[in-house]
């Protein structure tokens, strides 16, 4: 099985990355936290999140993209709530600069200016940015990089806007939000490695033609409000109230039940926008172009029901035993210990 064959690799890289070893070479630089570590190898279930996001990829690929949920997550905890930088804001503001670097370093426009080697002493979120950067520009083409490149920089400059919302003494407006949830949940970026993983590249032309464009924010804005539903029992429970369920709660006064329902039609109201788009796909007469255009469109769509179909399988957001025989959902507010 593919999927046992990349956790076995992962184990072992997992392993070296926390003894600081890469590719034989020593990099005391490289270093994650094994508490860290064990975290999310045993709920994150990253190797299932990047097969269902990119479901006919070849192995050593999928093994690269199962690497990078892991570090989006490793660096997303570093900032989230709960993490070692979540009251830091010069902190945050120094790791997001480094890893802006990583990005520049990585992805740079002119390949003989790519620099692939991290500086010595970089976090160990950054030492892995660097591996996997620099195997995913090796199969990418020249708009795909300088894409992804602009993307993950609006994905960390929105790390650090999101991190200071939360140190704000109001709860932030759920329509602001959504806005800011838009840039920062790094959607953007794992929609253009659907080019990397499935071996094509799209023209810009194509890529913000203005029905493209729409089904990429369309499924962003899915992957939002899903991910709000999935998540909130998970963020209630640890302080984190920055959540659309618990923030239409607060400005609107309502139950749990009528904020998840608001959000609930929400998702169908942004569902039909991106089936309308669909009407309106630059279709060309070369039928391998338009093939790239479907299998991009695929990939908006898996990264937006991908978010549900990896929570119920992993244990990050709810336990199992939440869910009935048709797989419903039962979230709990109770305090840990205390009666459903």
């Amino acid at each position: 099985d593919i999927l046992d064959e990349i956790d076995g690799e992962l184990d072992r890289w997992l392993e070296s990355a926390f003894k600081g070893w890469f590719n034989n070479v020593y990099m005391s630089s490289v270093n994650i936290a094994e508490e860290k570590q064990f975290k999310h190898r045993t709920k994150g279930h990253y190797t299932i999140m990047a097969s269902v996001f990119y479901s006919r990829c070849k192995k050593e690929k999928l093994l690269t993209l199962t690497k990078y949920e892991y570090w989006i997550f490793w660096f997303d905890d570093e900032i989230d709530t709960g993490g070692e930088l979540t009251t830091d804001a010069a902190g945050t503001r120094h790791i997001c600069d480094l890893t802006l670097q990583c990005v520049e370093h990585c992805l740079h426009p002119d390949p003989a200016k790519a620099c692939f080697t991290p500086p010595v002493d970089s976090p160990g979120t950054v030492a892995v940015l660097y591996e996997v950067l620099t195997a995913m520009r090796q199969e990418m083409g020249p708009m795909s990089i300088e894409r992804m490149r602009r993307e993950l920089h609006e994905y960390i400059e929105g790390v650090a806007r999101q991190q200071a919302v939360r140190q704000d003494e109001h709860l932030p407006d759920p329509w602001y939000h959504f806005e800011i949830r838009v840039a920062d949940i790094g959607v953007y970026p794992s929609i253009t490695q659907t080019e990397f993983a499935m071996d094509f590249e799209l023209p810009d032309s194509t890529r913000y033609h203005e029905a493209m464009k729409t089904i990429a924010t369309e499924c962003t804005r899915l992957s939002i409000l899903i991910n709000e539903i999935l998540s909130v029992q998970k963020e209630f429970h640890v302080g984190q109230l920055e959540n659309m369920v618990l923030l239409f709660m607060n400005t609107e006064n309502i139950s749990v039940h009528e904020s998840v329902h608001r959000i609930i039609s929400l998702i169908r109201k942004h569902y039909a926008a991106c089936e309308d788009a669909m009407a309106r796909l630059p279709w060309t007469d070369d039928e391998v172009a338009n093939e790239h255009i479907r299998e991009y469109v695929r990939g908006c769509r898996r990264l937006a029901t991908g978010t549900g179909h990896w929570a119920y399988l992993c244990t990050r957001y709810f336990d199992e035993t939440q869910l009935d025989e048709k797989w419903g959902l039962v979230l709990n507010f109770e305090a840990p210990g205390r009666a459903t």
